[in-house]
């Protein structure tokens, strides 16, 4: 979830969503439990309500927090962006001398470097397998100035006449397979193009502190209520210490999230 181009009303609306679906299958589950020849609907439009609303607060704090940090860190994150997209694109330059085709009319940084929906992606789209091993080459070279990347690569097959050449994509794996690791980027494999994610930096007991005091109540509240009412009436006293330690263990994962922004 890339949480960086959100303002708070598409946190707030985020957690709407999601608290939404929840509530839906909430609601269905406890139908199928309770049994299809005679559900019990009420109990059913309770649960999935109180499921929905857990799901919603807990997403919605996540992504107000993040906001939160973000806005706190004293960064202009539009300024951050440009100058991303103007590095990465210095750092490639090279390579529009040895795409294919005439000069001038080959691959090129400013067309093909761009930000797309937040993320910072680089289009291999008129390259061949020679020139993306050698891209590669050059953002492992770099990889202490880049941080999380999109690359287009194709399928690796020719669909149509607009088609990557079915070379780039085993080349660019191949090359990863080898400096990724090193460099400290996770590889997440796409059907057409291939996400360089950074492992990303634990937070320091501070940071992990101050997300914990900030998490723990509307997370451990929202379980608390959320598993009291799936328990049902006999079982309520279970249900609630049982939804509080699940809070209280969600909200310490969720503590220890690693910044994957470098």
């Amino acid at each position: 979830m890339i949480v960086t181009d959100l303002g708070k009303r598409d946190a707030i609306w985020l957690g709407i969503v999601v608290g939404s679906m929840v509530a839906v299958m909430g609601s269905f589950i406890v139908i199928f439990l309770s049994g299809l020849d005679d559900p019990d609907v009420p109990k059913a439009a309770r649960s999935g309500a109180v499921s929905g609303l857990a799901a919603s607060v807990i997403v919605s704090t996540f992504a107000l927090h993040r906001l939160r940090e973000q806005s706190t860190s004293g960064k202009d994150m539009s300024s951050i962006r440009e100058a991303e997209v103007a590095k990465v694109r210095a750092i490639l330059a090279q390579i529009e001398d040895i795409s294919p085709g005439p000069q001038g009319t080959g691959w090129s940084v400013d067309e093909h470097v761009r930000r797309d929906r937040g993320v910072l992606v680089v289009d291999l789209h008129g390259l061949d397998a020679a020139s993306s091993s050698i891209l590669t080459e050059r953002l492992l070279e770099r990889r202490s100035d880049l941080g999380r990347l999109k690359l287009i690569t194709g399928k690796g097959e020719i669909t149509s006449p607009d088609s990557a050449d079915p070379g780039i994509r085993p080349a660019v794996l191949q090359r990863l397979k080898i400096g990724a690791a090193e460099a400290e980027w996770q590889v997440i494999q796409k059907s057409s193009s291939v996400v360089l994610r950074p492992m990303g930096r634990a937070p320091t007991p501070r940071q992990w502190a101050t997300r914990f005091a900030f998490f723990v109540i509307p997370m451990t509240g929202a379980m608390t209520l959320a598993f009291r009412d799936l328990a049902g009436s006999s079982l309520e006293e279970q249900g609630m210490l049982f939804g509080a330690a699940a809070g209280l263990l969600m909200t310490g994962l969720l503590s220890g999230y690693r910044d994957r922004s470098s």
